[in-house]
């Protein structure tokens, strides 16, 4: 095991200065914040409820507006509890926010609730951003295409105005297609842009993608437009440019001002089993320490792209403190105990080892990640399955006993019916213990 440490701003594997840095009572590794989007895992919110277009009406849409505003607070009011102050609103806050369809004036309806909300994300130095989505292309070729686009974008920007925070509360985009003939695509854009309202232009970053448009594509065009560039590590990773690392964090520093707040950079690891560009279910330990070693000059919030969304937020952002309390310990191995059972017994017991000891959540973690990468044993999940089916076992009628263990005959080809037949008892006969863990999730 490897440990992380921090002399004044600087990071480094290093045991004897980790130590130093804990007799001097460092808390912290960096001033950085760090978020997650759109739609927590674990959590029972959600704010994307909609309709489908057909059968839009404006009491069906102020329903699911209600209660979406209602989650998000939920969501952020979460988060600042487990120190994660950074989040990216999903872009269907507002069922067709940016559509035709839609010329309800949800702002004035929903003025209160949304400064409430704002209120609350102020009052609490809580950072949000909006990324729309794949279709909102400002390049396009198509006029019908670019008008959609800039509603959609504009309806962003009245989301986050309507909050009434600041213009360090960003919104990402890409900056689209290339149609053959890339310095023109550049100029229809600038020329989409310059459509654009003055608040949006103040609000919009352009972000590197992992095929058409490299970061130093994007630092030339934000260092025309005067708006911040956004870097992401893994598109950069798919889709490189000829600066090195520290040539394209210098020039993205550049693009950033003091009204535009930390610098925003995506977080990303590629998920070995899927195709380039598929994002990584949890974020590993050691590449996130590497990650914040590269970045450690500057002042950067960090925006995460991983599967299991806030999951991995909070374990982030307990890598980055140096002085955890036992029960930030023993509560997140209580989460993972499960998983990391059905995965290796002997990972499970040396997990459980040290965090009875003075380590830290780095080294707590690291231990997690090696046993959640592991191949499918049968031999673990099959006793894990049958660990978790004792806290209901005195509960199950014949008939649950009876389907639990003929799936678990065949676990390889079960393995996805046996654990959401236990989840399913767990949260009939209300095992919170079980229910609350991450064994349902990894």
């Amino acid at each position: 095991m490897s440990n992380i440490i921090v002399k004044g701003n600087r990071i480094a594997y290093s045991p004897v200065i980790f130590s130093r840095c804990l007799k001097k009572g460092v808390t912290s590794m960096l001033n950085c914040k760090i978020g997650y989007a759109c739609s927590p895992i674990s959590l029972r919110y959600r704010t994307s409820r909609s309709t489908i277009l057909k059968n839009f009406t404006e009491e069906k849409f102020n329903e699911c507006v209600n209660e979406n505003l209602k989650d998000l607070k939920s969501i952020l009011d979460w988060n600042i509890k487990n120190n994660i102050y950074f989040f990216r609103i999903s872009s269907d806050i507002i069922p067709f926010g940016g559509h035709e369809v839609n010329n309800i004036k949800w702002w004035d309806t929903f003025k209160y609730e949304l400064e409430n909300i704002g209120n609350f994300i102020n009052e609490n130095d809580i950072r949000v951003s909006m990324h729309p989505g794949q279709y909102t292309v400002l390049n396009s070729t198509k006029e019908s295409v670019v008008t959609k686009s800039i509603l959609d974008l504009e309806y962003h920007c009245r989301f986050l105005d309507a909050l009434k925070v600041d213009y360090t509360n960003k919104i990402t985009l890409h900056l689209g297609g290339v149609y053959g003939d890339k310095p023109t695509a550049v100029k229809r854009f600038i020329s989409g842009f310059n459509r654009l309202s003055p608040s949006l232009k103040k609000r919009l970053v352009l972000e590197n993608d992992d095929k058409s448009y490299t970061i130093k594509d994007v630092i030339a065009l934000c260092k025309i437009l005067k708006i911040p560039a956004i870097f992401d590590n893994l598109h950069n990773k798919l889709n490189p440019c000829d600066l090195t690392l520290d040539e394209i964090l210098s020039e993205v520093a550049s693009t950033w001002t003091e009204n535009d707040g930390a610098i925003k950079m995506h977080y990303s690891e590629q998920d070995a089993n899927k195709k380039n560009g598929s994002h990584s279910k949890f974020v590993i330990t050691k590449n996130f320490i590497e990650y914040l070693g590269q970045i450690q000059h500057l002042k950067v919030d960090i925006m995460l792209e991983v599967k299991d969304k806030e999951l991995s937020a909070l374990k982030c952002a307990n890598i980055l403190n140096l002085h955890p309390s036992p029960s930030i310990k023993y509560s997140q191995w209580a989460k993972y105990k499960y998983s990391v059972m059905e995965k290796n017994y002997t990972n499970y017991k040396y997990c459980s080892k040290i965090v009875n000891s003075p380590n830290t959540m780095i080294n707590i973690y690291e231990a997690i990640d090696q046993a959640l990468l592991l191949p499918f044993s049968q031999g673990n999940f099959i006793n894990t399955a049958e660990h978790v089916y004792g806290y209901v076992k005195k509960y199950t009628t014949m008939k649950e006993k009876e389907i639990f263990f003929n799936l678990l005959e065949e676990p390889l080809l079960n393995k996805d019916k046996i654990k959401l037949a236990l989840q399913r008892l767990c949260k009939k006969y209300g095992q919170n213990y079980i229910n609350e863990s991450y064994y349902f999730i990894y």
